[in-house]
């Protein structure tokens, strides 16, 4: 049984697979944008002049406790040559940032493999609740519990999508040709990379999300950036130049969407785990000029990965 969420009503769908409920959800979405118009942006509400809303709470069902029975594989963890059995796990657990683009890797695979998971977000300036889970500040980890009671930890990000695309065998592998990285793309997102931060940064601050719900959280991520030589304050003086500049970037990135919905007409790869989480991000920021094509790329991918 499954309860979707539609425009403040619960219904509730009886079925036998995660397949049909997968079916049942796309189903619902192509009712609903029959009935409404597409949501401007991918962020919750928020008021502040120089941000909009975004994608950062925009999922489906209770996106703050997702579980569930989740049957997986066993995979040779890659790097560490140690083998990790995920087989009938009780729990499947992930620790994140919301405006992390590598947590918003793992969300996005779990969510097309149609996976139940616990989501657990963490204020950036906590310091001890990462750091107890590897032994460092770094996010996200992926943890589960084996059916002997036995809890697992798994950190980077690669790592857990390699381990999750694997976990029901070639034939239902997600992330496909896994070593596929187009040229085109890559040289789109260095020239992206140059201009978004200044453009994203500050914005995300001003975002309703469990990252930055405190002043200390704020300024935690301001510190860091600043001892690295970002001006907060000079960033948000450029808006005007760089609008222009990140909406052409925009404009140039329709023409490198090659599959139906994804970039490569094979479906989802490395390339949309790599531009995607950027894509996300620049959804707060205001004024931007979004070419259909992309915007219908980069909300259709998170509405169905539930993201």
């Amino acid at each position: 049984m499954a309860v979707f969420q539609v425009q403040g009503r619960k219904i509730t769908v009886q079925a036998r697979s995660l397949a049909q409920i997968f079916s049942v959800a796309m189903l619902l979405k192509e009712l609903l944008a029959l009935a409404t118009p597409r949501a401007a942006s991918l962020f919750p509400m928020a008021s502040q002049p120089v941000a909009q809303p975004g994608c950062f709470q925009m999922r489906r069902l209770n996106a703050c406790s997702r579980s569930g029975s989740i049957r997986l594989a066993q995979q040779q963890q890659q790097g560490r040559g140690e083998a990790i059995i995920l087989a009938n796990a009780t729990q499947l657990t992930l620790h994140l940032y919301d405006h992390c683009p590598y947590c918003t890797r793992v969300e996005l695979v779990l969510g097309w493999k149609g996976l139940s998971y616990r989501r657990l977000v963490y204020g950036y300036a906590d310091v001890d609740g990462p750091t107890a889970l590897t032994g460092k500040k770094v996010l996200p980890v992926l943890e589960w519990t084996d059916p002997s009671g036995k809890d697992h930890r798994m950190g980077e990000s690669q790592d857990i999508i390699e381990l999750l695309d694997a976990s029901h065998g070639q034939e239902h592998c997600i992330i496909s040709p896994p070593g596929r990285k187009r040229e085109d793309v890559r040289a789109w997102q260095k020239k992206l990379r140059k201009v978004m931060h200044k453009l994203a940064r500050p914005r995300l601050l001003l975002m309703p999300i469990a990252d930055f719900a405190t002043k200390a959280d704020k300024q935690y991520q301001m510190d860091k950036y600043i001892a690295r030589g970002f001006d907060y304050d000079s960033a948000l003086a450029q808006t005007n130049q760089l609008l222009p500049r990140v909406s052409q970037l925009l404009a140039d990135f329709e023409i490198l969407i090659l599959g139906n919905g994804s970039l490569n007409n094979v479906g989802w790869t490395w390339d949309d785990l790599h531009t995607l989480p950027s894509l996300r991000v620049l959804t707060c920021v205001r004024g931007l000029v979004w070419p259909p094509r992309v915007r219908a790329y980069v909300t259709d991918a998170h509405f169905a990965a539930g993201v």
